[in-house]
């Protein structure tokens, strides 16, 4: 199986409110993430042509110690953006997390919380857990469900390592949008970027990666499932950033 994917997140709006002796910041951002999947057939005809998006929005708070987010998302097969009578509540995806921040040191912190979305394949609630350390240069944060250290080499470049879930969830229809399955991928992904500053306002990273243990499944309207694993793969990325 085969993988392409952009994404894109444009900020709308950011905010401050000064409340006692913090601020709090308010953000709303646009968001989409699209993957084009190359899908081997299988003996069961499966509802989607392998093109899938999240579509929606982004609420951050942060207030001190504490950031949260929720995120309304349409999470479907693209026949379903062109067609939106199909658009039910199952095709809506509210993601989010809410995490605090406990400084243990001068550069030792831990942070707890809990998050929702679909990166282990389906959406599930799951813990947000770990410790990160800044040491000069290094930044190191380990935790679950995910974990990097970032080298900070230059004032102008950084290089980072990543591990985190690479998976998604999307409701597909077939191209006559009769029929209809729940389409989900898992899988872990790690992976080097590196990051250039290559003006005051825009950041450009080039990142290599590979997925690893990659399953795929359908859920289809009968209650069948159709699973399939799929081979490691190698990915290569370009990413652009504009920062105030």
């Amino acid at each position: 199986m085969q993988l392409t994917a952009s994404s894109l997140r444009a900020r709308l709006w950011r905010r401050a409110k000064k409340h006692t002796s913090e601020s709090v910041w308010r953000t709303l951002r646009l968001v989409h993430a699209y993957r084009a999947y190359d899908i081997p057939s299988t003996d069961s005809p499966l509802e989607t042509n392998g093109h899938l998006h999240h579509l929606g929005l982004e609420y951050r708070v942060e207030h001190g110690t504490w950031e949260w987010a929720v995120s309304p998302l349409l999470a479907a097969s693209s026949n379903a953006g062109r067609h939106p009578r199909v658009i039910d509540r199952d095709t809506v995806a509210w993601h989010g997390f809410a995490r605090r921040t406990h400084r243990l040191g001068k550069s030792v912190g831990a942070f707890w919380g809990v998050c929702r979305d679909d990166r282990l394949g389906r959406r599930r609630v799951v813990p947000v857990v770990g410790f990160d350390w800044h040491i000069e240069r290094f930044e190191l944060a380990i935790g679950y469900p995910e974990s990097a250290l970032t080298w900070h080499a230059h004032p102008r470049w950084a290089v980072q390592a990543r591990v985190h879930p690479s998976g998604g969830s999307w409701r597909v229809f077939s191209d006559d949008l009769v029929r209809r399955s729940r389409f989900g991928q898992a899988g872990w992904r790690y992976g080097v970027g590196l990051t250039f500053e290559a003006t005051a306002k825009h950041r450009l990273t080039a990142t290599v990666g590979r997925d690893v243990r990659r399953s795929f499944r359908f859920r289809l309207e009968n209650g069948r499932s159709v699973r399939a694993e799929a081979s490691a793969a190698w990915l290569l990325g370009v990413r652009l950033q504009w920062v105030e």
